[in-house]
């Protein structure tokens, strides 16, 4: 499965993506606001990522997003389905550090979502994000995501309990806004 937007090839997670996807996760500026933390090879990527790369697997989606100029890996995607009745997906995404700023992360984000609402059918699409994470958090909003709520230490960041604002959008929201 590939969707495009204007700038952005976004394909589902191959084998071949497991190096770039590696790389960026090991960057620390990227893995600043992670709960996954530094992963230490190839294989510990592999397995973290074994889910989205199973075909089979029909609750956990990843994309490697790229630039359709020149098939450039600049990020990753994913998607986790809740129960089929409640109609709802959590994302998430990382960007590399030199593509920050441009827009990338918001085009992808809502490709996806637009995905999840239009082909997935969902009714509502879901993302935690730690509150020190302006960046992420103004993708969000672009997006039209809604901040309903804030937990308080909840998230493992680097040794350290982080608080984290839960952000979501429903399929009513997005028909308003387009």
């Amino acid at each position: 499965m590939m969707q495009q937007t204007n700038r952005l090839n976004i394909i589902r997670l191959q084998e071949e993506d497991l190096k770039d996807i590696h790389h960026m996760n090991s960057i620390d500026i990227v893995n600043e606001y992670n709960t996954i933390s530094i992963p230490k090879n190839i294989s510990e990527t592999k397995k973290m990522l074994s889910k989205a790369l199973d075909e089979t697997n029909t609750t956990n989606s990843g994309w490697s997003i790229r630039l359709k100029k020149g098939n450039i890996f600049i990020g990753e995607l994913g998607m986790t389905l809740a129960s089929p009745k409640y109609r709802m997906a959590e994302i998430h995404y990382s960007i590399l550090p030199e593509f920050w700023g441009k827009g990338f992360a918001t085009e992808a984000v809502n490709k996806i979502i637009d995905f999840g609402f239009n082909e997935l059918k969902l009714h509502r699409i879901e993302a935690g994000v730690a509150t020190e994470n302006l960046a992420s958090i103004k993708v969000l909003e672009k997006v039209g995501m809604t901040k309903e709520g804030h937990k308080r230490k909840i998230l493992p960041i680097r040794n350290q309990w982080k608080d984290n604002y839960h952000y979501a959008i429903l399929d009513e929201d997005k028909s308003k806004n387009h």
